[in-house]
């Protein structure tokens, strides 16, 4: 089948995938030239939906290939450097018994790789997943994927001790659209969910009086703050994944690390993303057109894509990432280019290409100079100790 027909009526899950399996593949050839191991765990593996005969379509077995394809890229390297060959472990959780076989018959298949299975919830499998790292902790970095499908079964308190590996990364599948519906719902048992989901009861005042976007934004910093202080994360971002046929909010891909190049390359991808984003959305919107209307379309499905909500948002991230950026270097005469990046760059929808216009403007407009750079350097880098020199008052 092809990638169209795998992912006919589910595109939003092509785009996690395609965030999950490119973030990977970076990730691992970075990683794993200098690690001896890899560890990836899967809390919520399922499969759901997976047309593939052999489960291509899966989450695990899209990390999967990633991984395997970084080993045997990184053989010559790691055998010049008299390092062993880059060793891969996998943990696949699931607590539906029917996913479960499917995904135990994948495992059993498998013979390259170390890969644990259990069949349980989360909430009752932290301790053999920590187990699990904490058996090559000295030379195999932990990546942990949090993919639900609801808002329930991974409270804070549950998923803490996976947020607090060192090292470690982390992505957290935030299900947006279901949780707005209920986030302020009355009935004290999703009342107390939801606490658990954030850690605290604090995300109630922030979102006090907020409605629209505003509420849906405030409810994800609030996420995200959380997720920062529980693992001591220093970079958080998010990625914003759209329903595929109407222009609201599916889900957002909450990332965690603590490398700054782990958010260069995830912020990367993210970018890429939004292109195969818009253009699956296009292709079910053409086709919810033509079931309904009993007609095809005259003009192809890019034609008759409509862009602006898309483009809203963007507008509304970078309008936001561009204040909070003036905001640092009015606070201070001398602001680093590392720490405009990281400022900019947390918001969804903002790339280091919109920080350097904003700082090509201000530098035209005589607002700032830009201090640390060699006469060859046309525009400031991260880790170069470039700063942005605030002049006048």
């Amino acid at each position: 089948m092809s990638e169209g027909d795998l992912y006919a009526g589910r595109e939003q899950t092509l785009v996690k995938h395609y965030i999950l399996e490119h973030y990977l593949e970076r990730f691992a050839h970075i990683v794993g030239s200098a690690w001896d191991a890899i560890t990836y765990v899967d809390c919520f593996s399922g499969p759901w939906n997976a047309r593939s005969e052999r489960l291509e379509d899966s989450s695990f077995a899209v990390a999967l290939a990633q991984l395997r394809a970084a080993r045997t890229n990184l053989t010559d390297l790691k055998r010049a450097r008299g390092r062993p060959l880059l060793e891969l472990r996998c943990y696949f959780l699931e607590k539906d018994a029917a996913a479960f076989t499917k995904l135990r018959e994948f495992a059993m298949g498998i013979g390259d790789v170390e890969i644990g299975t259990r069949n349980a919830a989360l909430e009752e499998s932290i301790h053999e997943i920590v187990a699990f790292v904490s058996e090559r902790q000295s030379d195999a970095f932990p990546f942990i994927f949090v993919d639900p499908t609801g808002w329930t079964g991974f409270g804070l308190d549950v998923i803490q001790p996976l947020l607090r590996l060192r090292p470690g990364e982390v992505l957290v599948n935030f299900m947006t659209g279901h949780i707005l519906r209920f986030a302020e719902h009355p009935d004290p048992t999703i009342q107390q969910s939801f606490d658990r989901l954030f850690g605290s009861t604090e995300y109630r005042a922030r979102i006090v009086g907020l409605a629209g976007l505003d509420r849906e934004d405030e409810l994800v910093r609030c996420y995200c703050d959380a997720i920062r202080q529980a693992g001591g994360y220093d970079y958080v971002c998010t990625a914003i994944v759209l329903h595929p046929e109407y222009d609201r909010t599916h889900f957002h891909l909450i990332y965690a690390t603590r490398s700054q190049k782990g958010v260069e390359v995830f912020k990367q991808v993210e970018k890429k993303a939004m292109g195969v984003m818009e253009k699956a959305r296009s292709d079910a919107q053409k086709r919810r057109r033509e079931a309904q209307s009993g007609q095809l379309d005259l003009l192809s499905a890019t034609q008759m894509h409509d862009p602006r909500h898309y483009d809203s948002l963007r507008e509304r991230h970078l309008a936001v990432a561009k204040s909070k950026t003036e905001e640092l270097l009015q606070a201070s005469r001398t602001l680093a280019f590392d720490d405009a990046w990281v400022a900019a760059l947390s918001h969804p929808l903002v790339w280091e290409s919109d920080l350097k216009s904003w700082i090509g403007e201000w530098k035209k407009d005589g607002r700032i100079e830009i201090a640390g750079m060699k006469p060859n350097e046309r525009f400031p880098s991260r880790g170069r100790g470039h700063q942005l020199v605030r002049k006048g008052q």
